[in-house]
C-alpha cells in the first residue's frame, strides 16, 4: 500500500503541469500541445501492453498501425478542435480501413494469427486510442474544459477505492471471483453510491467557486453510470489479463503495475462523460 501511494503522489505531481497548461491556445504556441502530447504518451504505452499482453508486441504487421494511431488522434483531437464533426469522420474511416487491414492479416498469415485474437486486439486498441483521444477532446471544451476533464480521473479514483474500503469493511458476497478474487457485492455497491456523492459535492464545490452552473441531476444520475462503468471497465481488463494468465500489463508504475492497470476504469468513464456531456450537459 506504501509503494501505491508514493506512486500515486509521484504520478500526480508529474501530470499536474499538463493539465495547468492545457487550455486551447493559438496553434503556433507550443504549450496548445502539451496536454495532447501527453495523452499520445499513455495511449502509445498503453497499446503496448496491451499488444504485448496478446503476444502481438512483436508482430509488427499488427503492431506498426496501432502505434501510429495511438500517436496521432489525441494530438488530431486538439489539432482539429474547431472541427469535431471533421474530427469524427476521419476518426471513423481509419477505424474502417484499420478493420479491413486487421482482416487481410488474418488472410494473409493464416496458421500464425488466431482470428480471435486479432479481434480482441482491434477492439481493445480502438478502444484505448478513443478513450485517450475522448481526454483531450474534453479539455477542448469551450470554458468548461477543465472541469469535465477532471470528472474521469477524480469519479474513477473514488470509485475504486470505496469499493475497496467497502468491500474490506463490509465484504461478504464475492462479485465474479473468476475474474476479481478480492471484489464484493458490498464494496461494488459502495463504490457507485459514493461515486454518485462525490458528483454531487463535485458540482457544489465547482458551482460556487467558479462562474459554471452545474446540472445536479445529471451529475448524480450520471455518477451512478459512472461508478458502474468504472468498475466495469476495470473487470474487462482484469478479464483480458486472467485469460492470458499475467498479473500486471506493464511495470511503469510500481505498486499499480503497467499504465492499463491504473487508467483502465479511468478510460472506460472517459468515454461515457463525453457522450453524457455531448446530449447532457453536465455544466453550463
Amino acid at each position: 500500500m506504501r509503494t501505491r501511494i508514493i506512486t500515486a503522489l509521484v504520478a500526480i505531481l508529474g501530470i499536474a503541469p499538463f493539465f495547468w497548461f492545457s487550455e486551447v491556445v493559438e496553434p503556433t504556441n507550443p504549450l496548445n500541445y502539451l496536454f495532447p502530447l501527453l495523452f499520445c504518451g499513455i495511449s502509445f504505452v498503453s497499446v503496448w501492453e496491451m499488444l504485448h499482453c496478446l503476444h502481438l508486441d512483436k508482430n509488427y504487421v499488427i503492431s506498426v498501425p496501432l502505434y501510429v494511431a495511438s500517436l496521432v488522434f489525441p494530438m488530431l483531437a486538439r489539432v482539429m478542435h474547431d472541427d469535431m464533426q471533421g474530427y469524427v469522420r476521419v476518426a471513423m474511416i481509419t477505424a474502417l480501413v484499420m478493420a479491413v487491414y486487421l482482416f487481410a492479416s488474418i488472410v494473409f498469415q493464416f496458421g500464425k494469427l488466431e482470428s480471435g485474437r486479432i479481434g480482441l486486439i482491434f477492439m481493445t486498441c480502438f478502444y484505448i486510442i478513443g478513450a485517450n483521444s475522448a481526454v483531450v477532446v474534453l479539455r477542448n471544451t469551450e470554458k468548461v474544459g477543465m472541469y469535465l476533464v477532471l470528472i474521469p480521473f477524480i469519479f474513477s479514483w473514488v470509485t475504486d477505492s470505496f469499493a475497496y474500503f467497502c468491500g474490506r469493511a463490509f465484504g461478504k458476497h464475492k462479485l465474479i471471483e473468476a475474474v476479481s478474487p478480492k471484489k464484493t457485492v458490498e464494496g461494488a455497491i459502495g463504490g457507485f453510491v459514493f461515486c454518485a456523492l462525490t458528483a454531487i459535492l463535485y458540482g457544489v464545490i465547482i458551482g460556487k467557486f467558479y462562474d459554471v452552473t452545474p446540472n445536479y441531476l445529471v451529475l448524480g444520475i450520471g455518477g451512478v453510470v459512472i461508478g458502474v462503468v468504472s468498475q466495469i471497465g476495470d473487470l474487462v481488463m482484469s478479464a483480458i489479463k486472467r485469460e492470458q494468465g499475467v498479473k500486471d500489463y506493464g511495470w511503469m508504475l510500481p505498486g499499480h503495475g503497467g499504465l492499463l492497470d491504473r487508467f483502465d476504469s479511468s478510460m472506460a468513464v472517459t468515454v461515457v462523460v463525453l457522450v453524457i456531456n455531448t446530449y447532457f450537459p453536465i455544466f453550463s
